[in-house]
């Protein structure tokens, strides 16, 4: 009798791939917040996306705070220098 090695449930559990993808949502939110509030304030016709709008102004406000901000915009215009539409 052979006992065949199976993987264990966590591993293939949808909740890990859920809070993995969850997780990488939240860290790009607080990493380049900026865009997010500029879509949220575009579609905020109605006013029905203010609380989301405030929320993401708070953490635009602590991205800037922390610094992490200031290194985003650094990416962004070494990205846009790489493929020619940077300011230079």
């Amino acid at each position: 009798m052979t006992d065949q090695p199976q993987k264990p449930a966590s591993a293939t559990s949808p909740w890990n791939w859920a809070r993995v993808i969850y997780a990488a949502l939240a860290l790009t939110v607080f990493c380049f917040p900026g865009g997010l509030v500029d879509w949220l304030d575009e579609r905020n016709e109605s006013g029905w996306l203010a609380a989301p709008l405030a929320l993401a102004r708070a953490v635009d406000a602590a991205s800037a705070a922390v610094g992490i901000k200031q290194a985003g915009q650094g990416l962004r215009k070494a990205f846009a220098d790489a493929i020619g539409e940077g300011d230079g």
